[in-house]
């Protein structure tokens, strides 16, 4: 077995915030306003994370204007205009239900009128002479038109409340849609940083301890040759493969997210070492076969696997952590297995997890 024993946090810390003041000197050399808005948009061009939006942002005319970075951020930060939608949404839904409280109320009033001449006809019948047939048949004519007209009125009003009822549930699917792309990277389909956060939070934010759980880091070191600008549409094909593979490697129990770096994140309901083996295994061959292209020559997958267990880390920064120590030991010494986290306490006994909650 691989273990990385633990080391100072200096280099992750010096990486995350050389890319900080290159984020914040870009947009002061563009005369960018650094709003938070303008922040993660240039992180998300600078970290390579989204080249279709680099490639956008690299075809723009100096000086960039306002509305063409607002326009970006729009299309690739949805999460940051919610407010926005959710108050558009909410007006769309509360018209169509006028429109739906209307056609009810039509459809009622109609139907209340043609049980009120429905009425009149019958009791008209009722006291006829029943020997006199013209009159009857004349008045049963008249009772058949207005049932042909209020079948007419209970049609229309039908198909007008299935389509207000189809338009409020597209509306809400629109809702579902942005909910859900503000926790998806958009080349994968995987989730993002901010879901992987968000994943993070929700097993480190219950009650109990979250046993038996492992975060596996994979960094994919043959992505790099293909950050130049003419090969961005095929790095976006690889990414859209890359990203199926994971998800069909992954159970429906387990969790998969692409990050900055490394690029995926996985996590695993299990501690075993043979079985997280296993996965990085499956991932690593099926990233090979992602590469894979008749049409031009590909470069051999390098994939270098970190992970640490829910057993050595307290907090979820603390997983992520002792994950990425483990992943650069691994990167460092050009290691095909998976390297497990060892920190001093390592082998011991559990903590106590009453020890870390809030």
């Amino acid at each position: 077995m691989a273990t990385a024993n633990a080391y100072p946090k200096q280099l992750a810390e010096q990486n995350r915030k050389e890319l900080c003041y290159t984020v914040f000197a870009t947009l002061n050399r563009l005369e960018i306003h650094a709003s938070p808005v303008n922040y993660e948009l240039m992180y998300e061009i600078i970290s390579g994370s989204n080249p279709e939006l680099r490639e956008k942002f690299a075809r723009l005319a100096k000086p960039i204007a306002e509305e063409e970075i607002d326009a970006l951020a729009r299309a690739y930060l949805p999460h940051h205009f919610g407010k926005s939608l959710v108050d558009e949404s909410t007006n769309r839904i509360q018209s169509e239900l006028s429109t739906l409280k209307e056609s009810l109320q039509s459809g009622q009033n109609s139907l209340s009128s043609y049980s009120s001449l429905l009425g009149q006809a019958t009791g008209k019948i009722s006291s006829m002479d029943p020997r006199d047939t013209k009159s009857i048949q004349s008045h049963l004519q008249a009772i058949r038109q207005l049932t042909e007209v209020q079948q007419s009125k209970s049609t229309q009003m039908l198909e007008s409340v299935s389509t207000q009822i189809t338009a409020v549930a597209a509306i809400a699917s629109d809702v579902e849609e942005f909910e859900r792309t503000k926790f998806t990277h958009l080349a994968t389909n995987l989730a993002n940083r901010r879901g992987f956060n968000k994943k993070l939070a929700e097993l480190y934010g219950g009650e109990r301890y979250p046993e038996g759980a492992s975060l596996i880091l994979c960094n994919l070191l043959a992505l790099e040759p293909f950050e130049a600008k003419e090969l961005v549409k095929l790095k976006e094909a690889i990414l859209e493969r890359l990203g199926l593979v994971v998800s069909q490697i992954v159970q429906t129990t387990d969790f998969a997210a692409w990050l900055d770096r490394p690029q995926i994140g996985i996590l695993v309901w299990t501690s075993a070492e043979a079985e997280i083996q296993k996965v990085a295994d499956q991932l690593k061959k099926s990233c090979q076969s992602a590469f894979d292209s008749r049409q031009r020559r590909m470069p051999v997958v390098l994939a270098r696997f970190g992970c640490s267990t829910t057993f050595d880390a307290g907090t979820a920064s603390e997983l992520v952590g002792h994950a990425e120590k483990a992943l650069q030991t691994a990167t460092e010494t050009a290691s095909d297995r998976v390297v497990f986290f060892a920190g001093s306490e390592a082998g011991g006994t559990r903590k106590d997890w009453m020890l870390y909650r809030k």
